[in-house]
């Protein structure tokens, strides 16, 4: 029984499907298309999503999702226990197809023991040899697309989808009380798990206080690792609101959407503002877009400096390893200040 064939009906439909992505947040966003490819492919089937812990609010409220199973690789999951345990949760699910953009011998581990039967990952890192389909791991094109390889891999109709994120009326809510009486804002979401990523916070001050002189207000963005460089920044603000480690994902989504831009790094927040609609304005320094992270929207600036020395690694570093981190301290406050004024002409 081929993969193709369970999706297309040909064979027995299994009782339920499985989208695996344990890495990050932004990967979590970026394999949400799978979701509803799935769904569409088998209208019967239980639609499973396999998340660490800290990215289910991204799934909550899809509409192609019917189970979440959330994986604490760094807490109660971690090691052999963990991998047993979503073992057997997936085999109580009965998931009989499984994809795994997540390129983890973990997840693909996992599966195995869960005794799902088709198993598609790329072929590509840790676990691919666990894999009963192998799909080959593309340069050059977007995450998604990559991802959507592997729906094409099962047989699942998978042109056109995008990201999409679904705030229900709780996160609207919590968003009215910070939006009401603001005016238009803008969102910088200055912070990010790797250091190198992030753009200088004396860069983001001096951007946001030119914006308050344009009639934009300004709010802060980010998760609890960032309160204190999200008030420092906001402290440089006149009138500047941070929300950082007050929002759920869905409720910064909804933030995002409401937006006139956010300005953000080769991070999270770029993939999730882009599954909002609204206009990024992203700066990478360490990566580069070539990797297939940019912003999945039209919507969208990406802003680099050519520089001999990047991309110096697929995810950043704690520190520059050339020691002078200028990547991002060349991408001058002016040049971002031309790019955002040239954006809210044009809104005009």
């Amino acid at each position: 029984m081929s993969a193709a064939d369970t999706a297309n009906g040909s064979a027995m439909p299994p009782k339920s499907v499985a989208i695996v992505q344990t890495a990050f947040i932004g990967d979590a966003v970026l394999a949400t298309p799978l979701f509803e490819a799935a769904r569409r492919a088998c209208p019967g089937s239980i639609v499973v999503g396999v998340v660490r812990k800290g990215c289910e609010s991204l799934l909550g409220n899809n509409p192609f999702v019917d189970e979440i199973v959330v994986w604490d690789k760094h807490g109660s999951d971690r090691g052999i226990g963990g991998i047993l345990r979503i073992a057997r949760r997936l085999r109580a699910l009965e998931v009989g197809v499984a994809l795994l953009p997540h390129r983890s011998f973990r997840a693909a581990l996992a599966l195995k023991l869960a005794g799902v039967k088709i198993r598609i990952g790329f072929a590509k890192g840790g676990g691919s040899l666990l894999h009963t389909v192998r799909v080959p791991y593309t340069h050059g094109i977007h995450e998604v697309e990559r991802n959507l390889m592997l729906a094409s891999a099962a047989g699942w109709p998978a042109e056109g989808l995008q990201p999409a994120l679904f705030p229900d009326e709780r996160d609207r809510e919590v968003v009215d009380g910070i939006a009401s009486g603001i005016g238009d804002y803008c969102v910088l979401a200055s912070g990010s798990v790797w250091a190198t990523k992030m753009w200088p916070a004396e860069y983001y001050a001096e951007v946001g206080a030119a914006l308050t002189r344009r009639g934009l207000a300004v709010v802060l963005s980010g998760g609890m690792d960032d309160v204190g460089l999200c008030e420092a920044i906001a402290s440089e603000i006149p009138g500047a609101v941070t929300t950082c480690g007050l929002l759920t994902l869905r409720q910064s989504a909804e933030l995002y959407r409401r937006a006139s831009f956010v300005l953000t790094g080769d991070t999270a927040p770029q993939h999730i503002a882009a599954a909002s609609g609204t206009f990024v304005v992203a700066i990478f320094g360490p990566t580069a877009r070539d990797f297939g992270f940019w912003p999945y929207t039209e919507r969208s600036v990406v802003v680099e400096e050519a520089l001999e020395c990047r991309p110096c690694g697929i995810h950043g570093h704690g520190v520059c390893p050339k020691g002078h981190h200028r990547c991002m301290r060349a991408v001058t406050p002016g040049r971002i200040l031309g790019i955002v004024d040239n954006l809210l002409h044009s809104a005009r």
